[in-house]
């Protein structure tokens, strides 16, 4: 294989490599998102607190690392064993991408073994969002209904939340 074969062979690769981890890091930012509004949902807001007094709350919470979050939602014992466990091991994987991925994983770029063995590791990230999402938001959900919110009031908000999301055009 000639030099610039070689070379565009390693920049297809990391091409792929880099969507795999913009999509895991999308991902993981959706998850820690929702894991910090859990947190305020379940230990910190009271009834009737209303929107304007849960925004602080909800910065503070949203400031913190992802660490933080899952170890304020499990000494306020907010989790079923199952989901500390599963957010304990997500955890771990997103500090590797984030922090330690580049460095382990360089041969990647120049290997097709090597990226396979990263795209695979990388892509079970998603996958265990995906698991790991339903959970979080089945504990809001007992909770609001615990607290007399029906299912037609957070369907009627989602939706409205949703639209806002989907025609705003800013960043």
């Amino acid at each position: 294989m000639t030099y610039t074969a070689e070379y565009l062979k390693a920049a297809e690769r990391l091409d792929a490599i880099t969507q795999r981890v913009g999509f895991a890091l999308w991902q993981l930012q959706e998850l820690e998102g929702v894991a910090a509004q859990c947190f305020v949902l379940l230990a910190q807001a009271t009834p009737g607190m209303g929107e304007a007094a849960a925004a602080p709350l909800l910065d503070a919470a949203r400031s913190r690392t992802f660490g933080q979050t899952c170890r304020a939602l499990a000494n306020a014992e907010l989790l079923t064993a199952e989901l500390h466990s599963g957010l304990q091991g997500l955890l771990r994987e997103r500090n590797w991408l984030v922090h330690e991925s580049r460095i382990t994983s360089r041969a990647a770029v120049h290997n097709d073994a090597a990226m396979q063995r990263l795209l695979r590791r990388v892509e079970a990230i998603p996958n265990a969002v995906d698991h790991l999402m339903p959970q979080l938001v089945a504990l809001a959900q007992v909770h609001v209904s615990r607290h007399g919110v029906s299912q037609e009031f957070v369907d009627c908000h989602t939706k409205l939340l949703l639209d806002r999301w989907y025609s705003d055009d800013t960043t």
